[in-house]
């Protein structure tokens, strides 16, 4: 683990009411959530994606820093999960091995990617945990993305998590349990959309996710999440129009709206179910005055104070 990364910031007086999240991080033994970084960008390039997303965990920790607190939060920064020497499958083992102990010990582990073969790391670590101790639950996937990342390879990518999540859960006798929202016809293959049937994934185009349709959207999505124990959710930022993500691998052409984003996301979580929450595709490199960081950054704010 990389623990290098320095919390800092704007500093504008004593107390509470002046505080930021750089003053708060790490001040507590026992903390509600866990940040991660996962340093990794092997999958985007064996996916021949535009490499760089690599650098984002401490770019989105950067715009972190300075967001203001209104009401008591404890977080713990854990530091950095780094692929080293090409080695993805390593990292996402170390990765695993983080998320599943956050869980022992009580934490809400927020991992901050990183390509989105960060996904089969996360998921491999509620994986364990659920199967250690508690292997009667269900676990759901609630992926926002324009691509469903079910794609068939030699080698594990940024294209191939949720194939990698079928499989584990297959080999363990478990149902897979999986929802992309916002998955766009132009950017899938038939063959992946003929993947996700057979597997029996559910599916929301991004057409179909807009306020206009939100109560479809989310009796959609109420359907799913009854039929599972715990929610693992996962943001790739491509999901958003490259006009509001412009810093990501593969950069959308429509996207979803953040309004409408805000919306699911906030009816997700007053299930109460969401254990594990990542971000994938931030990719600083091709990033415009810090626009996907920042937005990246706002997501996990909603997440630790809604």
């Amino acid at each position: 683990m990389n623990h290098t990364f320095k919390w800092q910031g704007r500093h504008d007086g004593e107390g509470e009411a002046h505080q930021r999240i750089h003053h708060i991080i790490n001040k507590t033994q026992h903390a509600e959530f866990a940040l991660i970084g996962f340093s990794s960008d092997e999958g985007v390039k064996r996916n021949k994606g535009r490499v760089g997303a690599a650098d984002a965990p401490d770019a989105i920790r950067n715009q972190l820093a300075n967001l203001p607190i209104h009401r008591p939060v404890s977080l713990v920064d854990l530091g950095t999960v780094t692929c080293e020497y090409e080695n993805l499958e390593q990292a996402q083992a170390e990765l695993a091995e983080q998320v599943a102990n956050s869980l022992q010990i009580g934490l809400k582990p927020i991992v901050l990617g990183g390509g989105h073969e960060v996904a089969f790391g996360s998921f491999s670590g509620l994986f364990q945990y659920v199967q250690a101790h508690a292997p009667e639950q269900k676990i759901g996937i609630i992926n926002f993305d324009a691509h469903f990342d079910l794609r068939e390879a030699e080698h594990a990518t940024s294209g191939t998590p949720f194939l990698q999540a079928a499989r584990l859960s297959e080999h363990h006798q478990k149902q897979f349990n999986y929802l992309c929202i916002g998955v766009a016809n132009h950017a899938n293959t038939k063959v992946l959309f003929d993947t996700a049937d057979a597997l029996n994934c559910s599916y929301l185009r991004d057409h179909e996710v807009n306020i206009f349709n939100l109560n479809n959207v989310l009796a959609a999505v109420d359907a799913f999440i009854e039929k599972v124990d715990c929610l693992y959710v996962t943001i790739d930022l491509d999901v958003f129009a490259a006009a509001v993500a412009p810093g990501v691998s593969a950069p959308a052409v429509k996207g979803i709206d953040l309004a409408t984003f805000e919306a699911i996301f906030k009816h997700i979580q007053e299930t109460g179910k969401i254990k594990l929450l990542d971000i994938a595709e931030c990719n600083p490199k091709f990033d415009l005055d810090n626009r996907t960081a920042k937005l990246a950054a706002y997501i996990v704010y909603q997440y630790l104070f809604s």
